[in-house]
C-alpha cells in the first residue's frame, strides 16, 4: 500500500513516497541521519527498519511491498522486511548482487526499485527487481509504481489515470508529481493519497538528490514536516 514516483535532473534525481499502513500501526520515527551509514531513512519501530533510505552517494533505495505474491511465500516466521533497505546501505559494491546474497525466503515478497548514485537526466538507469517468494526478476521501468493490498488491478488503473491526467510529459515537474501525491478520489481505496477504514497513507517523503542531499518527510498522523541533509559526496 504505497506509491513511488521520480523524477530526472541534469545533476541528479527527486524521489516521491506515499506510505500507506494499517490505521493501528505505530507511527514512524522521522528520517534522521545515520552517521555509522551515512544516509538518511525514517524508521519503522516495530520491525525496526525502513521503507527508504538515501546513502551520501546518492544511492536512493525504496521498498513496497508485493501482496499479490504473497500467497506464493512459505508459511512461518518472516524476518521484516524493512531491514533489507539498512543491510544495502550498509554493504559495498554493487546493490543487485548484494541483495541476491541475501537469503530472501526470510522475507515475505517484496518489490525493491534501486536509484543509482549516478542516475541523472543522461543516465537513466532505475531498475526494479521483484521477490515473489521464489524468484527474484527485474521488472520494466515505469514512471510510477504502486501496491495495495486491496483490488490491486482496480487501484492500479485508477492511480494510473490520475498520473496520466496531471503529467503528460516525459518529463513532469517537482509541482506535477507533488500533486499526484496529493491526489484524492471518492473511493479512497483508489486514492494515491488512500484511505479506508483500516488504513490510510500516514506519510510523504520527498528526496531531492544533487550536489547535496535532502529528505523532506511530511508526517500526517501528526501533522508535522521535517528536513534533514546530507553533504553529497
Amino acid at each position: 500500500m504505497c506509491t513511488l514516483s521520480y523524477r530526472l535532473t541534469e545533476s541528479g534525481y527527486e524521489l516521491f513516497f506515499n506510505r500507506d499502513e494499517q490505521r493501528s500501526r505505530a507511527q514512524a520515527i522521522v528520517p534522521q541521519v545515520d552517521n555509522e551509514l551515512n544516509a538518511i531513512y525514517p524508521v519503522d519501530p516495530i520491525g525496526q527498519g525502513t521503507w527508504l533510505g538515501v546513502h551520501q552517494s546518492g544511492l536512493g533505495l525504496a521498498l513496497l511491498n508485493y501482496y499479490q505474491a504473497e500467497k506464493k511465500a512459505k508459511s512461518g516466521e518472516f524476518i521484516s522486511r524493512g531491514e533489507i533497505i539498512l543491510k544495502l546501505l550498509a554493504s559495498q559494491g554493487d546493490v543487485i548482487d548484494n541483495l541476491k546474497k541475501l537469503a530472501l525466503n526470510n522475507y515475505q515478497p517484496f518489490q525493491l526499485c534501486i536509484f543509482p548514485e549516478d542516475l541523472n537526466l543522461a543516465n537513466n538507469q532505475i531498475q526494479l527487481l521483484q521477490w515473489d517468494g521464489e524468484n527474484l526478476t527485474q521488472q520494466p521501468q515505469s514512471p510510477f509504481y504502486t501496491s495495495s493490498g486491496v483490488d490491486y488491478p482496480q487501484v492500479y488503473q485508477a492511480r494510473k489515470r490520475v498520473f496520466e491526467q496531471i503529467i503528460s510529459t516525459s518529463e513532469p515537474t517537482t509541482e506535477q508529481l507533488l500533486q499526484f501525491h496529493q491526489q484524492q478520489q471518492q473511493e479512497g481505496k483508489l486514492s494515491v493519497k488512500m484511505y479506508r477504514e483500516d488504513a490510510q497513507t500516514v506519510s510523504f517523503s520527498h528526496i531531492v538528490v544533487n550536489d547535496n542531499i535532502q529528505f523532506n518527510y511530511v508526517d500526517y498522523l501528526d501533522a508535522t514536516q521535517s528536513l534533514s541533509s546530507l553533504k553529497r559526496i
